[in-house]
């Protein structure tokens, strides 16, 4: 095709290319065959100082266009023509006679190597030649590297390219991020390529970026575009608008690429951050508020919609301050800084704090500048804080004022709470202190009365004892606590008169730091019941708590509960007179494991195969939890494994027998059993069984040594007491005295004892009662067992009363003589109580002939006996062998 100069469908093409500050223009012309030639480039200066990233922008002036055009764009490194973009714009037919702008950004930016652009036509089937080259010039190299682009300001989390351009015989050594070596790309002759994924943002200032030496390179800045939200506008002071928003994320950005903020096109006051001011009219009704926010790295607007006669938010009240300050009410006034306030009909709220104590109260009218504070504590500090906000169209409260502190005045203090411990014959009387909520201000004394008698009790000390009180009286005692304001109701006890009937203590167990109770109502309770706590095995202050009329139940808690103590709880019906005690309960709020061992643990072997084990129980006052009984573990240390364990009741936990243990060394250990598991391991015994001769003999020794020490013990007791033995065991028998006259003479030169008839007694002759066959009453038997003597002999009757009489003379070592017929037969008993010893007998010196004796017989009939002499034979001569007549011995 030949070129139509005069081509009626000849258009002009102006293409313009701007990188940076350069701009060149190249003008063609092209046909209904869409060819496209007469290429050339001019530059000049731009206005332009904030280019982000190098631009390729294309105009197009079409005057006649039949239908749509499609224009190809290609963008192509200058030096070894690869190319690098390329994209089909489209022209509509309504868009002929306008001027078409088409831009491009380059990842690489332009100085670092040349760039060409050019472009072609299509029109349905027809397409034309690529427009000759229009080619943008790279930053020509110099003596020092060059690193661009230079202080870019670069979003966070994108990837951005640096390129390295070197000087004429220079060689890349390396490039930094942030002092980080990077990977690098060359892209032709002395130009280098790198590209980094900013993960984080820069700190205030910016990040180096250097190639080959840190004195050669450029600076970026990484940040976030704005972020803010939530534009909402409102009004103060009924003359101005003011908006507000939320900043969202820092951007990161500060000085001049800080974020810029409009409102309704108007700048805000430089530093404006997250609210901008601005002068207005409020009556206008509802209207549109618009917020710019610009940085950099982007552009965002916010919009609110808003009449600000329905959006006020009132100032904060100045100089709020309390007067008038009394012990329960107070007044407090304050100021507003705008006269327009004074006619709105508002509504504020106070809030009062003390102790911790937050109390927000309302109140509302037209201007409101004072209210009156009712149902304030006594002598209390309370800081008092005043916002207030329209009562219609209500938006918002507005800000808090600053906080004025005041005190009220004391008071008369509350009741105390009274309680009373019994121990022994005194009574200690408690009192809880008065919180501050109670006392009303600071207590001085309290006043103790009981009787006539009056003690002041000055704090922190809340007891009083009554010492050596009578157990059969009772006191009636009042208790009052005093401040500047005056003296507390009189708090009023009755102490019993004799102390309370100990009552068994039922177990309880304590849950969650404390103790659930329950009891049966008592009729007496006429005000409640008390119950009192306090370690069972320890002095210490007893705690109470009151419970009211009609309930039987409550939940013990206190700060003085202590884990593995036991605690005992009493129970009071609270009575017109003085309190009764009805129930104990004993418990642990929390059950502990023994901590420490039980002690003296001691094994004895008893026989072949007993074992006794004895120990210590845990005293009650080192308990920390209820003992159900005690595991006697044992082993042969032979066999480790057979351990075997024995469980012993709390009815015997200090001994207990093991039997059928075999001949062997065992160990042996005692833990006590609770609730919570076992423990208060002792300390291991170890015991070697031994035979069972060993054993015995060892058992006869003792035996035998036991009784040689208490027949010693004996001996030495009755040898010590012989008398009064003798005289109890063996009384002393009176030797009988004999008279001549009671001796016979005889032949041969003896003598027998002469017995001449007696008068009887009053007793019967038992021998004539026999021989007549008469019943004879059963009397020997008991006249025997008294040591009675009976005549055997029916020729000779029993004699009662017969008694040996004194002599002035006695000869001892006679003996009784007695007849030939006694010596064969038995011997002659007398009835009576006179003669205690029946054996007693004299042996005569001189010596009797038997045969002579013989046939003799006393005569008995004689109704009186005189009395007896004893007849000495001096010429008595002992009886000697070969006589035949027998020998009294």
């Amino acid at each position: 095709m030949g070129k139509p100069n005069n081509y009626p469908d000849q258009r002009l093409l102006r293409l313009t290319i701007i990188q940076h500050l350069t701009t060149a223009y190249f003008m063609g012309v092209t046909s209904c065959w869409f060819s496209c030639y007469g290429l050339h480039c001019t530059s000049q200066a731009s206005k332009n100082k904030m280019v982000k990233m190098p631009q390729v922008t294309c105009f197009l002036d079409l005057r006649i266009v039949p239908d749509k055009l499609i224009y190809d764009v290609e963008v192509l490194l200058a030096d070894n023509m690869t190319e690098v973009h390329s994209e089909a714009v489209d022209v509509r037919p309504d868009q002929v006679g306008r001027k078409y702008h088409w831009s491009w950004t380059s990842a690489l930016s332009l100085e670092c190597t040349s760039h060409s652009v050019r472009l072609r036509s299509r029109y349905q089937n027809y397409t034309s030649q690529w427009s000759p080259l229009q080619t943008i010039t790279g930053m020509a190299s110099s003596s020092h590297p060059q690193v661009f682009p230079r202080s870019r300001v670069v979003q966070v989390d994108s990837n951005f390219t640096f390129c390295c351009i070197l000087g004429p015989g220079q060689t890349l050594k390396y490039m930094k991020y942030n002092n980080i070596l990077m990977n690098t790309t060359h892209i032709i002759d002395q130009s280098y390529a790198m590209v980094v994924h900013m993960q984080s943002p820069s700190p205030p200032n910016c990040i180096n970026v250097y190639c080959n030496s840190p004195l050669y390179g450029t600076c970026v800045y990484v940040g976030y575009p704005p972020g803010d939200r939530n534009l909402v506008c409102e009004t103060r002071d009924l003359e101005s608008v003011e908006c507000h928003w939320d900043t969202g994320r820092a951007t990161n950005l500060t000085k001049q690429r800080k974020t810029l903020y409009h409102l309704n096109g108007r700048a805000c006051p430089n530093g404006t951050v997250s609210n901008c001011y601005q002068t207005v009219r409020v009556d206008q009704g509802e209207r549109n508020w618009t917020l710019t926010a610009r940085n950099p790295l982007g552009t965002l607007e916010l919009r609110d919609t808003a009449d600000l006669k329905k959006r006020v938010r009132l100032l904060a009240p100045m100089e709020v301050v309390a007067s008038d300050v009394n012990a329960r009410n107070a007044s407090v006034q304050w100021q507003w800084e705008r006269q327009q306030y004074n006619v709105l009909l508002m509504v504020c709220q106070v809030q009062l704090n003390h102790s911790g104590h937050i109390d927000m109260r309302k109140y509302s009218g037209i201007g409101l500048r004072s209210v009156v504070l009712h149902g304030l504590a006594p002598a209390q500090t309370y800081t008092v804080q005043v916002h207030c906000g329209l009562k219609q169209h209500f938006w918002k409260w507005g800000d808090w004022s600053r906080g004025s502190t005041f005190k009220t005045k004391e008071d008369t203090p509350e009741a105390l709470d009274v309680w009373m411990q019994i121990e022994g014959n005194q009574t200690i009387i408690l009192w809880k202190p008065l919180t501050v909520n109670q006392s009303h201000g600071q207590i001085k004394d309290s006043e103790v009365t009981w009787g006539r008698q009056k003690t002041i009790v000055h704090p922190p000390q809340n007891y009083f004892l009554l010492s050596d009180r009578s157990t059969n009286e009772g006191h009636r005692v009042t208790v009052t606590a005093r401040n500047s304001a005056g003296s507390s109701p009189p708090s009023i006890i009755i102490i019993p008169r004799l102390p309370h009937r100990i009552k068994s203590s039922m177990k309880i167990v304590g849950s969650d730091g404390g103790f659930d109770l329950s009891w049966s109502a008592s009729p007496n309770a006429s005000c409640g019941y008390v119950v009192d706590w306090c370690p069972t095995h320890s002095k210490c202050r007893v705690g109470w708590v009151k419970v009211p009329t009609g309930i039987t139940k409550a939940r013990i808690q206190s700060a003085s509960f202590e884990e593995g103590v036991r605690y005992t709880l009493s129970i009071y019906a609270c009575t017109p007179g003085a309190p009764e005690l009805r129930e104990r309960r004993e418990g642990y709020v929390k059950e502990c494991l023994p901590k420490g061992p039980i002690q003296r643990l001691a094994v004895e072997q008893y026989g072949s195969d007993t074992v006794l084990i004895s120990w210590t129980g845990i005293p009650p006052e080192n308990q920390t939890a209820f003992i159900h009984g005690y595991i006697i573990y044992y082993f042969d240390t032979s066999h480790p494994s057979s351990m075997k364990a024995f469980n012993v009741t709390t009815d015997e936990p200090e001994a207990k027998n093991l039997t059928g243990l075999p001949i062997s060394t065992y160990r042996f250990t005692v833990k006590a059993l609770t609730s919570v598991g076992e423990g208060g391991e002792s300390s291991p015994v170890f015991l070697q069984m031994t035979p069972q001769t060993d054993q015995l003999i060892t058992v006869i020794i003792i035996s035998l040594g036991s009784a040689a020490c208490l027949l010693t013990l004996v001996t030495i007791l009755c040898y010590r007491n012989w008398k009064c033995v003798k005289e109890n065991l063996y009384p002393k028998i009176p030797k009988p005295v004999w008279k001549e006259e009671w001796l016979t003479p005889l032949d041969h030169g003896r003598q027998i004892l002469y017995v001449d008839p007696c008068q009887p007694s009053e007793i019967d002759i038992v021998g004539n009662r026999e021989q007549s066959g008469e019943a004879v009453p059963d009397n020997n038997a008991g006249n025997q067992e008294k040591g009675a003597l009976t005549n055997s002999n029916s020729d000779v009757p029993a004699l009662h009363g017969y008694c040996n009489q004194l002599l002035s003379k006695t000869t001892p070592g006679y003996s009784t003589l007695s007849s030939p017929h006694s010596m064969g037969s038995p011997s002659s008993q007398l009835s009576g109580t006179a003669i205690q010893n029946l054996s007693y007998n004299l042996e005569v010196q001189a010596g009797l002939d038997m045969g002579q004796s013989v046939g003799h017989e006393p005569d008995m009939n004689s109704p009186s006996c005189p009395d007896p002499e004893l007849h000495i034979d001096m010429s008595y001569v002992p009886w000697t062998p070969g006589v035949t007549s027998p020998s009294v011995t």
